[in-house]
């Protein structure tokens, strides 16, 4: 229904009209924006030196694939009801009076470059359309789980930008990483993609982890013997060739194909492209800097694409292997996965990337955006967990002409709903696309050349005016007891991937265990230890167990070396099989077994009994996969954190 009375938000025409009423009226005829008034409106932007409109020339798009726990990031409660409030408390950061979560020191140092939104709410508690909202800035239209991307889909932001403002030859304008995310079933999750204005603009898609040993794209490596001229002398034929096929007519998926090649072997012949993909020419000490895990390369990877420039990246949140659910989905053990994997493997590399791109003169043009689906049910549930919610959620913008240090809407006391200032990803979308200088009714066409605006929301004037400082209230009290995190503990947190674990002989860390059967702590530092007599030594996990992590790999680590051999490792009532190379093997400080097929899937306690007579054993885990050297080697000395 048309409405030609007042009613409704935003920027009204001369009639009285809303922008969102002449598009219902049909397409704005006239008052559409067209790629004229596009070029025009760019061209007063680059001119009008305090404006926001068209600051941002690239997008880093970090995909938090889950719904991390909004109160327990962005927006915590320490005064609220108990059963909400959860573990964690918030710290200071460089901006008074901004508050966030005590496990993302690194990026507290940077909040001066943060604008975070404390009001957003969709009410859609859906992975499959939640995601489809963040990534495009439309509400679905269905509300349910596991149907899969379709055609009619909305396109993602980078596809959007993909038709109406493309890069050239050389580089891509839309890159997705490190894998096409699906859900827990199997699905691919909407919004990735081209949708309903065609595969040809989907995203030049990364489906290999940038931390794997020689991680290379495909697309980007010459066949053995072919040099580049060769390739170049090939595309002037392939040209010629569809040339001719498009006078006969081909259908969509054969154009998109077609598209395909031939942005992969624009890239082949760019330089610049694959020089922006080798992350083995990094330095190593750059790299630690990001997190040497899967996101943190991913993160990296992005800053090197848009600098080539890639005019946006989405940096999806990984899962460590099909139908385990590593993500942000916390319906169990929340806080656990929390502080353990989850928040350290954001912190480094987020606070990394802000830094780099301060320093380098890319953050005033560069916008960098944390999204989700949804954030996390006030109440915590039995499992420690907190479940879907769509009501209340925090998005948070830094750099591209987004003034920083600001704290923008607030929830209640609960972060259940917003209590000021609401906005949706419809207002998100908006804002996204004034700061890429595109008006929120500026038309894309589908395969039908269909019209479509962009955005259906008001870009967020506040936000964007800088008028969301946070008043300077005082500093969070501070932790008065931090507990000792161990060196091997550290590397684990570091490493990016779920893990469980007990630092014998520490405290701190066997708090959560039963321990017995062991000698008294023993040794300082990386060598503290509790010793093997000749009975068995037993560690039982105290909390709540869950078997659907499917933890691969027992880790041993020893103050001494010692051969495995003879040694006997039972799981509840199983016997750990010692596979033969490792039993041949010399004495060693280190060793990782893989768990028997199905075992800890079946475990709903965890306990395990040691036989092996002299070991002094200084840490056990419970990892997904097995642990590299790479990261062995980062083990260091004790260290404190908060845990």
């Amino acid at each position: 229904m048309l409405h030609l009375q007042g009613q409704g938000q935003g920027l009204r025409l001369c009639d009285g009209i809303s922008r969102r009423e002449a598009l219902q009226i049909g397409g704005l005829g006239t008052l559409g924006v067209g790629l004229p008034q596009l070029l025009q409106s760019q061209a007063r932007a680059s001119t009008a030196g305090g404006s926001t409109f068209g600051r941002a020339k690239r997008v880093i798009l970090l995909f938090m694939w889950g719904g991390p726990a909004h109160q327990d990031t962005w927006d915590l409660k320490p005064e609220g009801p108990e059963g909400n409030r959860g573990e964690f408390l918030p710290i200071a950061t460089n901006v008074p009076g901004m508050h966030i979560s005590e496990h993302l020191p690194l990026i507290a140092r940077q909040a001066d470059k943060l604008a975070i939104i404390r009001s957003v709410g969709q009410d859609d508690n859906n992975h499959s359309t939640g995601a489809h909202a963040g990534l495009t800035g439309r509400r679905h239209d269905i509300s349910a789980e596991n149907f899969g991307a379709r055609e009619i889909d909305f396109p993602h932001y980078g596809s959007v930008l993909s038709q109406l403002m493309p890069n050239a030859k050389g580089m891509p304008t839309f890159v997705a990483l490190p894998r096409v995310i699906t859900t827990t079933a199997g699905p691919m999750v909407p919004g990735q993609f081209g949708g309903l204005i065609g595969k040809k603009f989907d995203p030049f898609q990364i489906s290999d982890h940038p931390d794997q040993p020689n991680f290379k794209i495909g697309s980007l490596s010459l066949p053995e013997g072919l040099a580049l001229g060769r390739m170049e002398q090939r595309r002037d034929l392939l040209q010629q060739v569809e040339l001719g096929a498009r006078m006969i007519g081909r259908d969509r998926s054969i154009e998109a194909m077609d598209s395909f090649y031939q942005q992969a072997l624009d890239m082949v012949l760019a330089p610049r492209a694959r020089q922006a993909f080798d992350l083995a020419s990094v330095p190593m000490e750059t790299r630690l800097r990001y997190g040497f895990h899967t996101f943190g390369q991913g993160v990296l990877l992005a800053k090197r694409l848009v600098e080539a420039g890639v005019k946006l990246v989405t940096v999806y949140w990984h899962s460590e292997k099909k139908g385990v659910d590593s993500s942000w989905d916390t319906h169990a053990l929340n806080f656990q996965e929390l502080k353990a994997r989850l928040l350290p493997s954001v912190d480094r590399p987020i606070a990394a990337l802000l830094e780099d791109l301060e320093r380098e003169g890319m953050l005033e043009d560069t916008l960098v955006i944390w999204n989700s689906e949804f954030g996390r049910t006030p109440n915590i549930n039995g499992n420690a967990g907190r479940d879907h919610w769509g009501s209340c959620n925090s998005v948070v913008m830094a750099g591209g002409g987004v003034p920083g240090g600001q704290v923008f809407g607030a929830s209640d006391e609960k972060a259940a709903y917003p209590t000021t200032d609401k906005v949706t990803q419809d207002d998100i979308a908006a804002t996204i696309y004034h700061l890429l200088g595109l008006e929120p009714e500026t038309l894309i066409h589908d395969r039908q050349n269909r019209p479509y605006p962009v955005a259906l929301g008001e870009p967020i004037g506040k936000l964007l005016g800088g008028l969301s400082k946070p008043l300077p209230v005082p500093s969070p009290v501070p932790r008065t007891q931090i507990p000792v995190i161990g060196g091997f503990t550290r590397m684990l947190k570091e490493r990016g991937n779920r893990y469980l674990t007990v630092d014998l002989g520490n405290p701190d860390s066997e708090q959560y265990w039963e321990v017995s059967g062991w000698s008294e702590p023993a040794g300082t530092g990386l060598s503290r230890h509790r010793q093997l007599g000749e009975a068995p030594g037993i560690v039982k996990y105290k909390r709540f167990f869950y078997s659907h992590f499917d933890y691969g790999w027992l880790v041993l680590r020893l103050a001494e070396p010692r051969p495995i051999q003879g040694a006997k490792l039972t799981v509840g009532t199983t016997l750990m099989p010692i596979p033969e190379d490792l039993a041949n093997a010399p004495p060693n400080t280190i060793w990782q077994l893989p768990f028997p097929s199905g075992l800890i899937a079946a475990t709903n306690v965890f306990e395990l009994r040691i036989q092996a007579p002299g070991w002094q054993v200084t840490d056990i885990a419970l990892t997904g996969d097995a642990i590299r050297d790479l990261h062995l080697g980062l083990v260091q000395e004790v260290c404190l954190h908060p845990c």
